[in-house]
């Protein structure tokens, strides 16, 4: 009896072991397209008020509205962070695709342009080199602050500087500000773990080279926080905006069209 036990545990562990390096074995990708659906919440114009730096910062003469939430005439939305989720007791990836290698080599830039930063909103991995542009005639400041990195540069009018990212990894975004023009702000994920994607004008997103396996992912924006109301066919995120997918060698899981209730913006 004790010797059938112990074979039937055996070969219980060689299948779990034989199954987790399945789960290894293989590249495969996720996409999807955000829209949101009903109203979405107004852009209200950005406090200037009667800043010295104002007729820099206006847009054809007028006040710019506050871009925290982007979306166009198809209501398709811009900015939402896709990522795996990294949190606790998730499972991670042992090894990354060979391709991301070199990620970390290339430098990522963020301009100061029309007191506005440009991209609204980044990622970056740790040791990686941020440039920190700076297109206006005006100066600012860069103030980057998440879980796991500050810093604050001042970058005069027309040039730039750079940052070396330290080594902590961030599970959500964290927020990038310019104290001059306090209206000013961004958002930037800095993660040593590659698989995020940022949706792009037509709320697309793409993440490649992914290990074929179980994993979760994650959405989140700046005004909505986690996502834990966007509806996607086959799927029910959790209140922090996660889901269970499985990604296969080869293949790209296409999530299909993600709606997002407008008032989930509204925070």
């Amino acid at each position: 009896m004790k010797r059938a036990f112990f074979c039937t545990m055996i070969m219980a562990v060689l299948a779990a072991t034989t199954s987790f390096a399945t789960a290894q074995d293989g590249w495969g990708s996720l996409s999807g397209q955000i829209i949101v659906s009903g109203d979405v919440p107004e852009n209200l114009p950005e406090d200037v008020k009667d800043n010295p730096d104002k007729a820099v910062c206006l847009v054809d003469g007028k006040v710019p509205l506050d871009d925290g939430i982007v979306v166009n005439d198809k209501l398709q939305l811009r900015d939402v962070f896709v990522m795996m989720y990294t949190g606790r007791g998730a499972k991670t990836p042992e090894k990354y695709h060979p391709s991301f290698d070199k990620q970390k080599e290339v430098k990522v830039t963020l301009d100061n342009l029309k007191c506005r930063f440009v991209p609204k909103s980044t990622f970056a991995r740790p040791g990686q080199t941020l440039i920190l542009k700076n297109s206006d005639n005006i100066g600012h400041n860069c103030r980057i602050a998440t879980m796991e990195h500050e810093h604050n540069v001042n970058i005069v009018k027309n040039s730039q500087a750079e940052v070396t990212l330290g080594e902590g990894s961030d599970k959500i975004p964290g927020e990038v500000k310019c104290d001059i023009h306090q209206w000013m702000d961004a958002v930037i994920l800095i993660r040593d773990n590659p698989y995020v994607a940022i949706t792009d004008a037509e709320g697309k997103f793409k993440i490649e080279n992914i290990p074929a396996g179980d994993w979760q992912f994650q959405f989140w924006h700046k005004k909505g926080g986690y996502l834990g109301t966007i509806e996607i066919k086959g799927y029910k995120p959790d209140r922090r905006g996660t889901i269970e997918t499985t990604i296969k060698d080869g293949e790209n899981l296409d999530l299909g069209t993600l709606s997002l209730p407008g008032e989930a913006l509204d925070k």
